[in-house]
Parts: C-alpha cells; structure tokens; sequence
C-alpha cells in the first residue's frame, strides 16, 4: 500500500504527486476541472482512498479503470457527492516531498534528486487557446527562454543567454526541440508547434551534451503532449474571437478527440487547431492596412497501440502550416505601428512530422527506442527595393529533412540512483536556394546544400553516495560527417567532405541536508558541427563551436508545496562562436565571431497563501561579453551578446474558487524585459527592449461549457520588443517591432 504525502492546491499537481507516489497512471483530460482546489492527503492508504480524500467536496471525480490506471472526470450534476472517505489530515500537520519526475534525464529522475536546472512548466496553465498558440506562451511565462520577433515559424530560441544571433542561417540552432520523444529541429528556427493539448513542458537549463548531443549549447524544450486514453471516448472543443486595438480582428477554433478502438489495447488521440492572427501594422505608401495578418493550420495525432502490459507503441504525426501575409515591423519616424516598404514581404513555414516510439519494459529497466522524419520548409520573402522605381525582392527557401533514431534503456532505483545507456544516429540535409531581383524575375543567387550525418553513444549515471549525497557523471561519443556542396555558383569544386568527433562529458554532485532542500553543482559541454556559407558570390566555411558551463543552485520544496524556490548562478564559456550575421548589402551570411563568456543568474517562487491561490515570480539576470573577437570583429572585444536582456523579470496569480456552484478561475501577470541590442558588430548596435507586458484571464465553468475573458498589453504600449524586421533595411537602424496593441478575447470550450 502506498505511502501519500501531498498537501492542497490545483489539481493538475496532485495529480502529478499521486501517479508518482503510487506509480499509477492517472487521466486529466478535462482542462475545466484541472486548476480545482482540492484537499491535501498524507498516510499510507489505497489510491482510490487517496483520490476520494483529495476530490472530497469538490466538482471533480475519479473513476478506476484497472489495478494501475485511474481517469479524473467531472461529476454529473445530481449524481451525489464524490466519494468520500475519513477526514483529510488537519492543514497544519500536513507536508510534502512528491516525487516530481523530469522525464528529459531520459531515466524518470524525480526533481528532489535532479542535479541540475530545469523549469517544469504544467501543460493546463499555458492554455494555447486563450491568445497565445506556440513558443510565445512559453517564452511569456518562463524568463530564462528568450525569443527573437520576426514572426511566428521565423524566430530562434534561446536558453539561459546562449544567444548567437538574431538573423536566421544555416547554423544550426543553440536549442534543441523535442515533442515527446523525437527530435523537432536541427538547422532550422522554432517550428512554433501550437502547444495544444499539452500534458507539461520541461526546460532543462545549461548544455545537455552528454544526452542529446549536438544542438543543445542553451539546453532542451520538451513538449510532453496528453497521451491516448485507452478506456474512454472524450471530445473537447474550443472557440474564440480577439479584438485588438489599431489592428484586425482575429480568431481561433480547436478540437481534441480521444477514440479507443480496442479497450485498453488500441487508441487514438487527434488534436486539430486554426488560428488567425489579426494584423495591426499599417503600411500607407502601399495603401494597405493589418498588412501582418498570420494564420496557423494544424493536426496533430497518436496511435497508442498496447499488446500487452509492458509494451506500449505510439505513432504519431504532425503537420502545420504558418502563413504570414507581411512582416510585423514598423519604422521610426513614422507614426506609430506604420512603416514604408516598396514590396510585400510574405513568409511560409510548413512542418512535416512522422513519428514510431516503442517502449518495452525488461523488468525494472525501460527500453524506449523512438524514430522521426522531418520535412520543413521555410521560405522568406524580404523588400530589398533600392528605390521605389526599381524594386526587388529576395527570396530564400529552405527545404529540410531531418531523419533521427534514438535508442535507449534505463533503470531507476528508489534509493535515488539511477542509469541511462543509448545510442542516436541522425541525418540532416538542409538544401538553401535563393533568388534576388525584381519581381517575377527569380535571378538565382548563391546556395548551399548541407548534410550533417552523427552517430552517437551515450551514457549517463546517478549514485547516492550516502544518505544525503547524490553524484552523477557521464559522457557522450559523437561522430560527425558534413558534406556541404555550394550551388548555383559556376566552376565551383565540391567542398571536400568533413569528419569531425566530439566527447561530451557531464557531472554533478547534489546534497540535500534536508527532505526540502536541496543544493547542487554541474558541469555540462555542448557543440555545434561547422558548415558552408555564402557572403556575396564567395561561399566559405564556418567552423564548429563549444560550451562548457559550470553552475551551482539551490531548490526548496517542490511545486505542489505551500511554498517552493529555487536559484542558481552558471557561468559558461562558448569558444568560436557561430553567428549569422548581414553584410552591409542585407544580404545574409555566416562567420564565427570569436569566444564569449556568459554569467546569468536566476531565481523562482512558488507560493500557495491560501487553498486555490497561487502567486509566483521569476526573475533571470544575464551578464555576456564577446572576450576574445576573432580579427574581423576586433572592434567588438567585451561587447555583450545579441538578443538576450539584461533582466527579466516576471510575477503572477491565479486563484480558483467555487462560487453559485461554479467554478472560477482568475489570473493575472505582468513582465519587464530589459534592454538587449540587436547584434554583434557596430551597424548592429541596436538597442531594443525595456517594456513591461501585462495580461489579466478569468474563467467560468457552467456544466460541459467554459467561458472565458482575457485580455494582454492592458496599458496598450509600444515597446520595442525586437530592432529588426527587414535585413536590407536594418543598416538605417530604424525598424522596430512593436508590442502587440491590447487585445481582448472571449472564448468558449465545451466537454463531452
């Protein structure tokens, strides 16, 4: 029988503590009942009697479906009180530690005995369906996760400030992106997968080299997505409309379907989305107005097949579509949110995704093996007009695919240890063609074709030294081969093919003299292979890059607790940095720009002052300096690097209540970022940053059906959230991107 020791809050936590406590596997698939206030429950008693405790007196039930699996539904109106059983403990006698597990160790480490950074992120609170769809909701709630704004399906991502640029290229990126198991990117900006329908969201800090290899220099976003309900059938629908001042109307509309097919053996879950994002910059020299309008198309799907009770096969796909009319930058000098441009300047982003995950279990250990194939395509449009008489348009298209398998097996000990041995091979062909001339004309220009190909070993290992001491190390073996080939470039030689090896150590070392406390250290190295560029008619190389980061911290409590904290400071040093860069033409290429040290240091709190209120606040501090430019940056020793702000800072609310029978939920947050500039080197000099960003959010439960009212930028301001827009007009050092105007949404979901 199992031990329980979860004190009261939402119900999205106690949920996470009892499967974990109890090693139960517990359905939530209703977002209406997911932030309830529920009771707290401590002692040694079945789950079923530890559910009844935790729903006593609340609009939530549970219903059990086998000897290990349990599903949390809402209770039918007249059918009676949810079970109950003997009183909960008295709030004052009551603690916690639950085992909170960070599933991107690769070994279902819990967070009490995770020897590094991570932000665990619930899936309930993001709520992709109330104005904000993709990374953007992430980026506006977690502070160390820092964005460039060109547009939705164009941006970079950045962790900890590991930021190279804040131009796209074929670098490839300084995070890396997973959906479950698989690989989402390599060489390529954030896909922006709407995060609809998500079961939680982990961001592991600092490089993850030893893990996930290549591509990690800043850390990991994993999007862990609601996996398929063998046992029952649900239907959840979603729809909503958005007014914003000085710009367009927009809109959005979803639908999450969970099917079985086979009881407990086979089932599907689909989830299909469209957004549109009103426009609401202005350009009068073309007679246009909202010209920024952004729609976002997408379904996304698994089929969990389940032959037998330890093996579990899921496949899934993904395809999406982003669709920008225009660019979503204006200029200074005109009146607010206008600019001028000769051209339309449209973007495209499609997103491919096919996807096989096994998991097996070989007695206590977990074999997981997970297979992919990408196929992205981006392609960017950029007014490079001279005059107004003699227009031009350049055009990049970039067609990737991305070909990944990891296997791995792990095992986890209740003692705190444990293990992860595996191994990765992956292929990434990314094949860059461009065109520059007026209109119509599609006067090819140099490209490239790059192709990355790793093999991988990897291992890492958890030992408790003693009862307070925990040490894990371990280490990855990358082999590389990159075969670049310059196009459309005559009398030009194949560039030779490339091998390059790398070893990835990691270690730590964590002591808890407490249950709630817990301090640690960690070092971690991570890199980036090299590739081609192009700068003018010349294609040159760009070489690989590396981190290697040292960090220390301290957590308190975990997230179900009255109160939980945490901080840590990390230094990292990042040697030949790759970075893409504009000549003074606009046209885009790529260099390394020297070594960098980054220092940041953050912090976090939870607080739960009163049973359905919590209050949290999170703050990140970045000190970066370019130490050691290579010579064509000379100029620029102890300049910081691009793009992350030297404070950001964010606190929020949400207090959930009971009124008239319903259930209500209240929110609100506001958000300062910091100055940052724009890029490394003096025409990139450009500041941009310190603005505050406000949003407040209710909702009412009423039977089946949510309404729900939000609205962000109360105070409607325009702050410079981003100095570029247009790289052949970035020189002038006039474009800003402006803070979306105040938007208001109200919006409906209903359960079935």
């Amino acid at each position: 029988m199992p031990r329980f020791d979860i004190p009261p809050g939402a119900l999205r936590s106690a949920v996470i503590a009892v499967g974990a406590q109890a090693n139960v596997t517990i359905g939530l698939s209703d977002p209406m009942i997911a932030g309830l206030a529920v009771n707290g429950v401590r002692g040694r008693m079945t789950v079923a009697a530890a559910l009844g405790r935790i729903l006593a007196g609340t609009t939530a039930d549970f219903r059990q479906i086998d000897a290990r699996t349990f599903e949390l539904v809402r209770r039918k109106s007249g059918s009676g009180s949810p079970r109950r059983t003997a009183p909960a403990t008295p709030l004052a006698t009551r603690r916690s530690d639950p085992d909170i597990i960070v599933t991107g160790s690769k070994r279902s480490a819990t967070l009490r005995n995770y020897i590094g950074s991570v932000v665990l992120v619930d899936g309930g609170s993001v709520r992709p369906d109330r104005l904000v769809h993709g990374s953007a909701a992430l980026v506006a709630q977690v502070p160390i996760l820092s964005s460039t704004h060109l547009g939705p399906g164009r941006n970079k991502l950045f962790i900890r400030g590991v930021a190279d640029s804040s131009f796209n290229g074929p670098t490839q990126a300084t995070v890396g992106q997973y959906l479950g198991e698989v690989r989402l990117n390599y060489n390529a900006p954030d896909p922006e997968l709407a995060i609809y329908d998500m079961a939680s969201i982990e961001v592991l800090e600092g490089p993850q080299g030893a893990l996930y290899g290549a591509g990690s220099l800043g850390g990991i976003v994993r999007l862990v997505p609601v996996a398929p309900d063998l046992a029952r059938a649900s239907l959840d629908l979603a729809a909503g409309g958005a007014l914003q001042a000085h710009g367009a109307p927009g809109s959005d509309v979803s639908a999450i379907l969970n099917l079985p097919i086979d009881t407990d053996r086979l089932g599907l879950r689909v989830v299909g989305y469209a957004d549109s994002d009103g426009g609401y910059i202005d350009d009068p020299s073309r007679g246009s107005k909202d010209i920024n309008r952004t729609a976002t198309r997408g379904i996304r799907g698994t089929l969990r097949y389940r032959p037998a009770a330890d093996w579990t096969i899921d496949v899934g796909a993904v395809v999406q579509g982003i669709n920008s009319r225009d660019g979503q930058y204006a200029e200074r000098g005109l009146p607010a949110l206008q600019r001028s441009s000769v051209l339309a300047q449209p973007f495209d982003n499609d997103y491919m995704l096919g996807s096989v995950t096994v998991r097996h279990a070989i007695g206590l250990a977990q074999l997981v093996s997970a297979s992919s194939v990408v196929r992205h395509d981006v392609n960017s449009s950029y007014d490079a007009s001279l005059t107004a008489q003699t227009p031009r348009l350049y055009q990049e298209m970039n067609h990737i695919t991305l070909l990944t398998n990891e296997t791995r097996l792990s095992r986890e000990y209740g003692s705190g240890s444990s293990w992860v041995i595996g191994g990765e091979l992956l292929r990434s062909g990314e094949r860059l063609t461009r065109t520059l001339g007026a209109p119509g004309t599609d006067t090819r220009i140099a490209g490239t074709n790059d192709v990355a190909e790793e093999a991988s070993l990897f291992g890492e290992d958890t030992l408790k030294l003693a009862d307070r001491w925990f040490v894990t190390a371990g280490a990855r073996f990358e082999y590389a081969r990159l075969i670049d080939h310059a196009l459309d470039q005559a009398d030009t030689a194949s560039e030779p093919h490339r091998h390059v090896t790398a070893v990835l150590p990691s270690a730590g070392l964590l002591w808890r003299p407490t249950a709630r406390l817990a301090v640690y250290g960690r070092y971690e190295e991570g890199y980036r292979p090299g590739g081609l560029s192009t700068q003018g008619s010349v294609t040159q190389r760009f070489q690989s890059d590396s981190v290697s980061t040292y960090e220390t911290g301290i957590r308190y409590g975990s997230p179900a607790d009255r109160l939980s904290a945490s901080a840590a400071i990390s230094f990292t040093h990042w040697e030949n940095i790759q970075a893409d860069l504009v000549e003074a033409d606009g046209l885009p290429y790529t260099a390394n720009i020297g070594t960098g040290r980054i220092i940041g240091f953050e912090a976090q709190a939870v607080w739960r002052p009163l049973p359905g209120l919590v209050v949290d606040g999170q703050v990140f501090a970045d000190n970066s300096r370019l130490s050691n430019p290579a010579a064509a940056f000379a100029g620029e020793k102890d300049a910081s690097l691009p793009n992350i702000a030297d404070v950001i800072g964010r606190i929020g609310s949400r207090y959930t209540f009971e009124a008239a029978g319903h259930q209500v939920e209240l929110s609100g947050s506001i958000r300062y970022v910091g100055r940052s500039r724009l890029g490394v080197g003096t025409v990139l000099d450009v500041h941009q940053g310190r603005y505050f960003d406000t949003a407040l959010g209710a909702s009412v439960s009423l039977g089946r059906v949510a309404v729900s009212l939000d609205a962000t930028n109360l105070a409607d301001e325009r702050g410079n959230i981003f100095a570029l827009g247009n790289p052949f007009g970035v020189m002038a050092g006039n474009q800003v991107t402006p803070q979306r105007p105040r938007m208001v949404r109200v919006g409906a979901a209903v359960h079935f």
